[in-house]
C-alpha cells in the first residue's frame, strides 16, 4: 500500500507532467493525452475555417484534463449554436458535435435585422445563401413562435411564403412568393389554414390573388 504522503507527491507529478507551459512559443504541451485533431461535427450554418482557427489554442493540451470553460467561451459567440457536446477519442482526438439554432424567417425591427428561430430566437443577421429565400415578418408581432406551429401542425406549405404581415390588432397577413394574399382572422384560423392547402393546390382558385378570411364564417376572394 502507498503511503499517504507518497501519494500525494505522485498525484503531483502526474498533474505537473500532463500540462506545462513552453513559453518561447506561448503554448500549452501535455505528454499524456495531448490533442492532435479536432474534429467539428453537425454543422451547416457558419464557418467552420474560423471556428477551427479558433479552436488551435487545444492542440497539444491534455485530452484528460480539456479546458471545458475555454470551449465553452469560443462557441458561445456564435448565435446559431444551439448547444454541444464533446466526445473524447483517445489518444488524441476531440469531437465536437454541434447542434444549431436553424432560423425560419427574418425580422426588421427598427434599423437591425435579425433571423428568427420557429422557438422565437433571436440571431444576428448576417448574410447567407442558405437562408436569402427564408420569409420576411413586418410589425411588432408578440405570438409568431405560436402562429408558425400552428402553419406546421396544418401542413401549410412554409416554403410558398414570401413574407408575414402582423397587425396591432392581433392578426396575420401572409403573402406567398406567387403574390398571393391570405388575410386571416384574429383567432381560430386552424381550419382556414387546411381550407387555404386545399384552395392552393385547386386550379379553380389560380385566378384569385386575395383570400380574405377575416369576418367569420365568409370568404372574400378578389
Amino acid at each position: 500500500m502507498i503511503p499517504k504522503n507518497k501519494f500525494f507527491i505522485l498525484i503531483f507529478f502526474f498533474i505537473f507532467l500532463t500540462t506545462y507551459s513552453f513559453n518561447e512559443q506561448k503554448q500549452n504541451f501535455s505528454i499524456i493525452f495531448p490533442i492532435k485533431k479536432i474534429v467539428i461535427e453537425e454543422t451547416s450554418v457558419f464557418d467552420l475555417t474560423k471556428l477551427n482557427l479558433e479552436m488551435e489554442f487545444l492542440k497539444n493540451t491534455s485530452l484528460f484534463f480539456l479546458k471545458e470553460k475555454e470551449i465553452i467561451k469560443v462557441i458561445k459567440n456564435y448565435d446559431f449554436v444551439s448547444s454541444f457536446q464533446l466526445k473524447k477519442k483517445y489518444p488524441n482526438t476531440l469531437k465536437i458535435l454541434i447542434l444549431e439554432n436553424i432560423p425560419v424567417a427574418t425580422e426588421i425591427g427598427g434599423k437591425k435585422r435579425y433571423y428568427l428561430t420557429k422557438e422565437g430566437k433571436k440571431i444576428n443577421y448576417t448574410k447567407l445563401d442558405a437562408f436569402e429565400s427564408l420569409p420576411t415578418i413586418f410589425g411588432k408581432h408578440k405570438n409568431f413562435s405560436s402562429f408558425f406551429n400552428k402553419l406546421e401542425l396544418n401542413n401549410f406549405n412554409i416554403n410558398k411564403i414570401k413574407s408575414f404581415y402582423y397587425f396591432d390588432i392581433g392578426r396575420w397577413d401572409i403573402i406567398l412568393k406567387d403574390e398571393k394574399t391570405i388575410k386571416l382572422p384574429q383567432t381560430k384560423y386552424d381550419d382556414i389554414l387546411k381550407e387555404i392547402n386545399f384552395m392552393l393546390n385547386d386550379t379553380s382558385f389560380s385566378q384569385y390573388k386575395i383570400f380574405d378570411f377575416r369576418i367569420k364564417d365568409q370568404l372574400i376572394l378578389k
